[in-house]
């Protein structure tokens, strides 16, 4: 069976979150944080052997005091976020198994995920190499410039890319 590695990213200042008491990952869902419900996905699951939750620096102390022991008791290994979502990963990635088939990266404010989903994402990652979750855009899209609709796009042949996003 391969083997997998999951990151969480959950470094960001979740900007455009309208609530900025509080980072989208951290929120509560049925009183525990959105991020726990994303990690227990694949937690669970036999082919996934590593699972990092990356977290901003100064998020460290308030995380390893209210939730520190649910992410030890997952098997959850904190790490460091960087400055960009890139240097996050890249930070994660350094500490990816040797032995490790695949890595996954999934949003960690991403709760909603059918194991479904992560069944047919992961063997097509097998099958290929890589993959990732997506979806048909539905709504209507316009081109606008200068604050004026200047043409319907078709949505022939577009996908909304989601995670998550796995690769050999």
């Amino acid at each position: 069976m391969p083997s997998f590695a999951v990151i969480l990213p959950a470094a960001g200042k979740s900007s455009r979150f309208r609530d900025q008491n509080y980072k989208k990952p951290f929120i509560p869902l049925e009183n525990r944080p959105v991020w726990l419900h994303a990690a227990e996905k694949f937690t669970n699951r036999q082919d996934v052997q590593q699972t990092f939750l990356v977290i901003a620096p100064e998020d460290r102390e308030q995380l390893q005091d209210k939730l520190g022991a649910n992410a030890a008791m997952l098997g959850i290994e904190i790490v460091d976020g960087g400055k960009e979502r890139t240097d996050s990963i890249a930070n994660a990635l350094a500490r990816v198994r040797p032995d490790i088939d695949f890595v996954a990266i999934h949003d960690a404010a991403r709760p909603c995920l059918a194991g479904e989903w992560i069944d047919a994402v992961f063997a097509a990652a097998v099958k290929s190499g890589a993959a990732i979750l997506a979806a048909p855009i539905s709504g209507t899209l316009k081109r606008v410039a200068n604050q004026v609709i200047t043409e319907t796009v078709s949505r022939e042949g577009l996908w909304e890319a989601q995670t998550p996003q796995v690769f050999a």
